[in-house]
C-alpha cells in the first residue's frame, strides 16, 4: 500500500510539473531547480514560481503560488499542529508550494512526513534537497519534518 501511494504521488508531481510549467507566465523568476518525491521514487526537476522563504528556514504553503499563510522553520518539528511552531492549516489543507531555503552546511535537505514524530504512514516521506523549491504539488498533508544529512528519509 506504501509503495503504492509514493507510486502515485510521483505520478501526480510529473503531470502538476507538466502542466504548472505550461502555466507559467513570461516573464517571471522561475526560481530554483528543484526536486519532488520519497527516497523510493524520485521527482522529476521543474522550475516553479519563485517563492518567498527567509534564508535558513523551510517554508511551506497551502496554496501553489506561495501568495498567502506561509508556514516556516528554522529547526525541525515534530508535530505541526501543536507548540513551539504552530502551522495552523496543516491538519486541514494539504502543502501545495515547498522551500527548502537552508543554508547550513550540515544538511543536505529537509524530509517531510504525513505523520507526527517523523512518521511516514500513509505515504512516506518526502525529501527537499538544500535550495529546492516546489510549487504545484499535488497536495499532501504534511504534519512533521526534520532536516537531514544524507539522501535518505529514514
Amino acid at each position: 500500500m506504501k509503495r503504492t501511494l509514493s507510486v502515485l504521488f510521483s505520478a501526480a508531481v510529473a503531470l502538476v510539473s507538466l502542466l504548472g510549467t505550461a502555466a507559467a507566465e513570461p516573464g517571471v523568476s522561475s526560481g530554483p531547480d528543484v526536486q519532488v518525491g520519497s527516497p523510493a521514487t524520485p521527482g522529476r526537476e521543474v522550475s516553479p514560481l519563485a517563492l518567498s522563504c527567509p534564508a535558513g528556514d523551510l517554508c511551506v504553503w497551502p496554496v501553489s503560488d506561495g501568495s498567502r499563510n506561509r508556514c516556516s522553520w528554522t529547526n525541525s518539528d515534530n508535530d505541526w499542529q501543536v507548540s513551539p511552531v504552530t502551522c495552523s492549516w496543516s491538519s486541514s489543507s494539504p502543502v501545495m508550494a515547498v522551500y527548502n531555503h537552508g543554508t547550513s552546511t550540515s544538511y543536505s535537505g529537509v524530509c517531510l512526513y504525513p505523520g507526527a514524530n517523523y512518521s511516514g504512514v500513509p505515504g512516506g516521506a518526502y525529501l527537499i534537497s538544500q535550495g529546492d523549491a516546489y510549487s504545484g504539488v499535488p497536495g499532501v498533508k504534511i504534519r512533521s519534518h526534520r532536516w537531514v544529512t544524507g539522501d535518505s528519509c529514514f
